[in-house]
């Protein structure tokens, strides 16, 4: 069965041409500036919130959300390895041919779709709780 599907993906692809693709490319491509530009325009609201102003702990908050942007980064690599193990994918060295299982094709393709859309659901859904204080929506 897999081996059906990758072969009916593979020419509904052919028969789609380059358009669909790119437009594919773009659409993710928003979507990723707008995952990267929402938090970033929390870090202004919520130091001026936890400070009063924004003078006095900016450097300190925004190292802390930088380290938790790049913990964040660094932690994709060691999850998709983890599903590639999962699936049974074998590493071979330079020079060597192996043939990777139908687990090992599986995990290949949920790691690189549904693994990264599961964390970018849970960022998400982590997000979209903030809220601003009362005192910046105000009406000045």
């Amino acid at each position: 069965m897999p081996g059906l599907l990758r072969r009916r993906g593979a020419s509904a692809g052919k028969a789609a041409g380059l358009v669909v693709p790119v437009l594919c490319t773009l659409v993710l491509g928003v979507c990723f500036a707008g995952l990267q530009l929402f938090p970033f325009s929390m870090v202004p609201d919520t130091v001026r919130a936890a400070d009063g102003d924004e003078t006095g702990r900016t450097g300190a908050y925004t190292g802390v959300w930088t380290a938790t942007e790049a913990t964040g980064a660094a932690a994709g690599p060691y999850l998709y390895s983890a599903a590639l193990a999962l699936g049974g994918y074998a590493a071979a060295r330079a020079g060597e041919e192996v043939t990777q299982s139908g687990g090992a094709h599986t995990a290949i393709l949920l790691g690189f779709t549904l693994l990264p859309a599961l964390l970018m659901a849970a960022a998400l859904a982590v997000q979209s709780r903030y809220r601003l204080d009362a005192r910046f929506t105000a009406p000045r």
